[in-house]
């Protein structure tokens, strides 16, 4: 629902379900009495999470149609994703295994890039009919413990590596906008023994990788000023900041 602050959601990783047809029974089964719990008088806003599997089943025109209409039907409209699990996020030891596939995998890259082609349909337009904004929150490019965190040459390999796949994204982003007219950001959430572990990390990931390799990319690929690229960046990455995450890291 919309609060003077922004939008404030409930987020679906609660409820167990890795193909499309178990999650969405879930939701039918809990959310509507939530909403008339929490929001009775106006629209209550969804934190969709969808495994690869779900994902593509959703993104069936049948599936996504009729999950369309049960939100409409319901008073419920999807805001932001959580694009951190990829799979087996119930019932199972998750730990490490969570970052799985990473952002060096072009698993992660095209998960990523479907989640948001689904939430730019899904986004809902404000009271004045311009569409909002979107977010799906991801890893924090990988696991540190995976690689030799000590070397130099090893890190610089991974942020050069998985920063690519990130700017793969963005360029998917801004070519959405233009035919969608969606603003959509990529928001990632550090974490203890992430690749990027704190807010800190996060801000010189974004000023020594992120900018420097996305103005070269954005300015050949778009036609893009520096300015108009580092613009492009700020908007389509961003930071998720997990309050619990950053509390014990």
């Amino acid at each position: 629902m919309k609060t003077p602050l922004g939008h404030l959601g409930y987020c679906t990783n609660i409820h167990a379900g890795e193909t499309w047809a178990d999650h969405f029974a879930a939701l039918r089964a809990a959310v509507p009495e939530l909403k008339k719990r929490c929001s009775p008088d106006q629209p209550f806003g969804l934190g969709l999470r969808l495994s690869n599997v779900a994902s593509e089943e959703l993104e069936q025109p049948e599936n996504l149609v009729a999950f369309q209409h049960w939100l409409a039907d319901n008073g419920l409209y999807v805001f932001t994703m959580n694009g951190f699990p990829f799979g087996g996020f119930h019932h199972t030891v998750v730990k490490d295994q969570v970052h799985t596939p990473d952002w060096t995998t072009e698993a992660r890259v095209e998960y990523t890039k479907r989640l948001f082609r689904l939430l730019s349909v899904l986004l809902p337009v404000d009271e004045l009919g311009n569409p909002i904004q979107g977010g799906i929150s991801t890893s924090p490019l990988s696991y540190r413990r995976w690689f030799d965190w000590e070397l130099p040459a090893a890190r610089d390999h991974i942020f050069s590596q998985t920063t690519q796949n990130v700017l793969d994204v963005v360029a998917e982003l801004i070519r959405l906008r233009q035919r969608t007219d969606r603003l959509m950001h990529l928001d990632l959430e550090p974490e203890p023994d992430g690749v990027i572990e704190t807010t800190d990390e996060f801000i010189t990931w974004f000023t020594e990788y992120l900018l420097p390799m996305g103005l070269e990319q954005l300015t050949a690929e778009f036609g893009l000023t520096d300015e108009e690229a580092e613009t492009a960046i700020v908007e389509h990455v961003r930071l998720c900041y997990d309050v619990c995450h950053v509390a014990v890291g």
